[in-house]
């Protein structure tokens, strides 16, 4: 066990050396109160834990217990509570709600929102794409302003179907083969 307090207090401070400008840990109590090692950025690029967090770039691991929030995304973003991340690549996922605005990766929670452009796949109970979505949305309840790919759900709710299938129990599509279809809709 000494070995290993060892170890890490030799990593932590030989940080500044490795790090340059950017932080290689960020420890967050709430928000911006939070320290970086080497120094207090915003910009992570390594891992950044906390309770509740804010940080403008993570390009490695975000966790947070209740909230992390997340400018640009360069790999995983999670929490017990809510992931949101503005723009990025990776993963949006928490237990309870999860929102992006332009993402590509995957994204899951109870309830998943993505606000503008989605490429990827959502996977929740309730998912939202309100722009475009390329890739699958799988969940109880589905919906998309734009599809090209598929939704597999009890309930699929497509505004507009530009390629794509939906497979579930009742599947809403105005341009789909039908606007109202039971088991498939789709337009291809």
């Amino acid at each position: 066990m000494k070995k290993v307090a060892v170890l890490l207090a030799v990593l932590f401070a030989a940080a500044p050396v490795f790090a340059g400008d950017k932080g290689i840990l960020k420890l967050s109590l709430w928000n911006d109160i939070a320290v970086a090692i080497p120094n207090n950025t915003q910009t992570v690029r390594g891992i950044d834990v906390g309770i509740g967090s804010n940080t403008d770039s993570v390009y490695g691991f975000q966790w947070d217990l209740l909230i992390g929030k997340v400018g640009e995304l360069r790999g995983i973003n999670t929490a017990l509570g809510v992931a949101k991340v503005n723009e990025g690549f990776g993963i949006n996922d928490a237990w309870i709600y999860a929102r992006s605005n332009e993402f590509y990766g995957i994204q899951g929670a109870i309830v998943d929102i993505n606000d503008n452009h989605f490429g990827g796949a959502q996977f929740g109970i309730v998912n939202f794409a309100h722009g475009k979505l390329i890739g699958a949305q799988l969940g109880f309840y589905n919906q998309v302003e734009d599809l090209h790919g598929v939704q597999l759900g009890f309930v699929n709710n497509a505004r507009h179907i530009s390629k794509g299938l939906q497979v579930g129990l009742v599947n809403i599509a105005k341009n789909g083969w039908f606007p109202v279809m039971v088991i498939v809709n789709g337009r291809f």
